[in-house]
């Protein structure tokens, strides 16, 4: 199983391709959208991992509507059958990863949790994510330049978010 450090990795090696393409005056952009993709996933995988570790503790660790989050199921009110009345978890409901962030450092992370929104970090965070939501789900209208600085920028930005989160989590600083 791939963990978040083998995806910083294959962004890394596909980077280094795109300074070598670069280098020999290529395009280099069939490897710079890998990179960004990879860097983005390390995130996702760092952040979803501790989601489910959390989500494979005993039920009554968490409140109802934290293990739906945990979960990503939809918490209903039962309005018929045997369970009338009682709230249960059904479907899946996604969230979006600032969100799963916001809930690992509140739940698990200092009290109160530190204010990142507005920082340069999370300014840094929101770029990479628009990047990163226009390669995945392409627009006409939206074109993202990738270079070997930018892409090296989000790699980067991965790193740093998640060091933000361990550090958050586990009061000291992950190794990457």
């Amino acid at each position: 199983m791939l963990d978040f450090r083998d995806y910083l990795h294959f962004a890394e090696r596909y980077l280094l391709l795109g300074e070598d393409e670069v280098a020999k005056g290529l395009a280099a952009q069939w490897v710079l959208v890998p990179s960004t993709i990879l860097a983005w996933s390390a995130i996702e995988c760092f952040v979803n991992n501790r989601l489910d570790e959390l989500g494979a503790l005993p039920d009554d660790m968490f409140e109802l509507h934290e293990r739906a989050f945990l979960l990503e199921r939809r918490l209903k009110f039962e309005d018929k059958g045997a369970s009338i009345g009682q709230f249960i978890l059904e479907g899946t409901e996604y969230r979006r990863i600032e969100d799963k962030i916001f809930f690992l450092m509140s739940k698990l992370g200092k009290s109160p949790p530190p204010k990142i929104k507005g920082d340069v970090l999370w300014q840094e965070f929101l770029e990479f994510k628009e990047v990163r939501d226009g390669l995945i789900h392409p627009r006409r209208h939206k074109d993202f330049e990738l270079n070997v600085t930018s892409v090296n920028r989000y790699l980067e930005t991965s790193k740093k978010i998640i060091r933000l989160i361990s550090i958050n989590i586990w009061k000291e600083k992950i190794e990457i």
